[in-house]
């Protein structure tokens, strides 16, 4: 890499500096899409500074990454409770920082998928709290906002029978606040903090299918089907913008 300098003279010099460190490193490999390698390079700094914040955090997504690309459940778990450690780090460490609380957000509620149901009702629990806390700290993460929407949506798709045991037999009181306004307003809010990201654009996509606005809901595959992969989980998400806006076209027809 290379750093323009500039003395009083106005001339300008530049110098060469070849340290790159595993933070650096560890963003190239995420840009380039390999999540595994980018983890590696995350925690190769973390055992000389364990404590080192900007490397927590990009652990912690890595390892989601990670997880939201492995095929078996049981696994993926495991690797968002890799996620989760690391989270939990970066906040114990910076706790004012949203970063450590949206990926503790982001983690806890992937992990919440691939667990039982009496399981992801108290993980629900977390994520929403955590995502809250995020926003209390940064209004714009966008991350937090799509965990949040998704959070409302989520429970608005469950049948009667299963949000009633939820609510009374599990606990879960904060179930009754979930609504289907809130899963838009977080999920357009997300789309609008991060217009390029695939994952925002499909889920705000199936919560328009689900409200019966497919027309609504195939302008926003149709952006998404034309934004290029920015992170490792973004080629399945376009793959499955593209699969659900064929579905909604070949009936629009």
């Amino acid at each position: 890499m290379l750093l323009p300098l500039y003395p009083l003279a106005g001339q300008e010099v530049v110098v060469s500096v070849s340290i790159r460190d595993g933070v650096t490193r560890g963003d190239e490999h995420f840009a380039a899409l390999r999540a595994d390698s980018a983890l590696e390079s995350y925690r190769g700094t973390l055992v000389s500074e364990p404590d080192r914040f900007d490397a927590l955090w990009r652990a912690a997504r890595a390892a989601v990454s990670v997880g939201m690309l492995e095929p078996d459940d049981d696994r993926s778990a495991e690797w968002y409770d890799l996620a989760l450690d690391f989270a939990d780090r970066a906040v114990s460490v910076e706790p004012d920082s949203a970063a450590g609380w949206e990926w503790r957000a982001i983690a806890t509620g992937q992990k919440a998928l691939a667990v039982g149901p009496s399981r992801r009702v108290a993980l629900s629990e977390q994520v929403r709290n955590y995502a809250l806390r995020t926003l209390e700290l940064d209004p714009e993460a966008a991350g937090a906002h799509h965990v949040l929407g998704q959070w409302h949506a989520e429970i608005q798709r469950l049948g009667g029978l299963t949000r009633f045991a939820a609510e009374r037999l599990l606990g879960a009181a904060t179930f009754r606040e979930a609504s289907w306004t809130e899963a838009l307003r977080h999920l357009e809010r997300a789309v609008e903090l991060e217009p390029r990201a695939p994952i925002h654009r499909l889920a705000l996509a199936r919560l328009l299918v689900d409200r019966e606005r497919p027309a609504e809901a195939i302008r926003q595959l149709r952006t998404g089907a034309t934004l290029a992969p920015a992170e490792p989980t973004d080629p399945g998400h376009l793959e499955e913008i593209r699969d659900l806006l064929a579905d909604l076209e070949s009936g629009a027809r």
